[in-house]
């Protein structure tokens, strides 16, 4: 008879330690940061799908970084990098998206915050 219970304790013990495991593993992805979330665009002054993102930017408290193709030759080339033809071309922590697309744009942002 104590053969058996030491038997039922072993097992209920392997059975329940995973269970612990798991439930750790959860507490702790959900305790982890996101990675930072980092924005550019590059853009024209004169560019009006430009000047509607800086307002949606801004709406949103969305912080950016903005690179002007038209003034600046090191923004240009890595624009052009990136497959640039038009602006803006905004980049959302390494994707890029090409033009003003909103709704692609803030799905993408929602992800880091």
């Amino acid at each position: 008879m104590p053969g058996r219970m030491v038997l039922a304790f072993a097992l209920a013990f392997a059975a329940a330690a995973p269970l612990s495991a798991i439930a750790a593993s959860v507490a702790d992805a959900g305790s982890r940061a996101k990675p930072a979330l980092e924005v550019i665009m590059y853009s024209t002054a004169t560019c009006g799908y430009c000047a509607k993102a800086r307002q949606w930017f801004t709406g949103h408290k969305v912080a950016w970084d903005e690179r002007d193709v038209e003034t600046s030759t090191a923004a240009q080339k890595e624009w052009k990098a990136l497959g640039g033809v038009g602006t803006p071309l905004i980049v959302v922590n390494g994707k890029p998206f090409h033009g003003f697309m909103e709704g692609a744009i803030e799905a993408e942002i929602a992800k880091y915050r």
